[in-house]
């Protein structure tokens, strides 16, 4: 089925006076999304108290949308603000004992390794990092490092599913086989992945998942999700303590974890009071990327990042920092702009092309990073290319 890409980005809030490639960092919601969203928050504030109980039911409806679209079920997925949130979770809700190591990789976010750090320092854990090779060749390039470093006393590995920085795509699946092979637990930052393509869950066989909804999947801000196989979550203790915690702890009920005869994972994200409405809406979110479809959604960005691979091809100045095999990469490219350092590029980009994009700086040289989402269209490409090379030249 052909879609018409320019009637969908006609759906989408952007401002068409402007350029945006930073879908790796927030995503911009589509009008029907947006439309949901403000009528909740105007149904909660109509009567605060009162204007819940229809909000709380339509929870119900959205936790179960998304858990359909990660291939899991509602009662082992946990609401909350963000990827970082949910490994809070984790890596900070287990118990450690004395010897236990904590594998993670060089390619993490700085946020989680931010959180790891802080887990070392205050647990007496040490965190070890497989050096993954920067583009790799092939999964079995990812997957040696990391089993490489794996030992006896490794219990955690924490590692992303595409990462932040280049989009390289973990084969997750065969990381989870790894891993528990060697009796070692995983969590996965997946802050990317949703809403880039498809995502299975139980496919994955991970342990535990956390998830953005406000990137790719373009819910409101602020809308993530922990997932917890359902054989490990007797394992986290909360982070935050409230109306989600009994005394009683974890207890089984028909085979399930539950806590306060709700799932034990609801609990981990009842933290009071929260963007009700946000989570509500995700379920809007999930509905219209899946209307699109989502393996089509996922082919438009590699045949976009595709387009950015083919710019680069005639500018020697430019090299591709992304993975270019096939498997390996989807809606990111980020590429280094050889000697243009220094030259405020996040700045001219924005004030005199109106193009919003992040910029790294790396002494003599720059990379951006280049976020090519279903809203995206070539012509936008071309225009940042027009953007890089007038100012290198200039």
């Amino acid at each position: 089925m052909a879609h018409d890409w320019q009637s969908i980005r006609s759906q989408y809030l952007h401002d068409p006076d402007q350029i945006y490639l930073n879908t790796g960092s927030w995503g911009v919601m589509p009008t029907p999304v947006y439309e949901d969203y403000v009528g909740l928050i105007r149904q909660l504030e109509s009567n605060p108290t009162q204007g819940r109980r229809p909000l709380l039911e339509r929870l119900a409806e959205s936790r179960r949308a998304l858990a359909g679209y990660l291939n899991i079920q509602a009662r082992d997925l946990a609401l909350l603000p963000n990827v970082t949130a949910a490994l809070n979770m984790v890596v900070n809700g287990l118990d450690w004992a004395e010897g236990d190591e904590i594998l993670t990789t060089d390619q993490e976010y700085g946020a989680i390794l931010n959180t790891l750090d802080n887990a070392s320092k205050r647990w007496g854990v040490p965190v070890v990092k497989a050096e993954i090779p920067v583009p790799p060749e092939s999964p079995a390039a990812i997957l040696a490092p990391i089993e490489a470093a794996i030992t006896d006393q490794t219990r955690l590995l924490v590692c992303s599913h595409i990462t932040t920085r280049t989009g390289m795509i973990l084969p997750i699946k065969e990381i989870s086989e790894l891993a528990h092979r060697h009796g070692v637990l995983v969590a996965y930052d997946g802050a990317h992945a949703p809403g880039m393509g498809p995502v299975d869950l139980a496919e994955s066989d991970a342990d535990f998942y956390g998830g953005n909804c406000h990137k790719w999947l373009c819910s409101p801000k602020g809308v993530g999700f922990l997932y917890a196989n359902p054989s490990v979550q007797p394992l986290l203790h909360h982070l935050i303590v409230s109306w989600g915690y009994s005394p009683e702890g974890t207890v089984e009920v028909d085979g399930e974890p539950t806590i306060n005869s709700s799932p034990a994972m609801w609990g981990l994200g009842n933290w009071g009071t929260v963007d009700l409405p946000g989570q509500v809406a995700t379920g809007e979110a999930v509905r219209f990327q899946e209307e699109i479809g989502t393996e089509a959604i996922a082919a438009r960005g590699r045949e976009l990042s595709g387009y950015v691979r083919d710019r680069v091809s005639n500018l020697p100045w430019i090299d591709i920092l992304s993975p270019s095999k096939p498997g390996l990469f989807g809606s990111i490219t980020t590429i280094r702009l050889r000697g243009m350092g220094g030259k405020n590029l996040n700045k001219q980009l924005f004030e005199t092309y109106r193009i919003t994009i992040p910029v790294f700086e790396e002494g003599e040289d720059a990379s951006v990073r280049v976020s090519t989402h279903l809203y995206n269209l070539p012509a936008e490409i071309d225009h940042l290319f027009k953007a890089i090379t007038e100012i290198q030249s200039a």
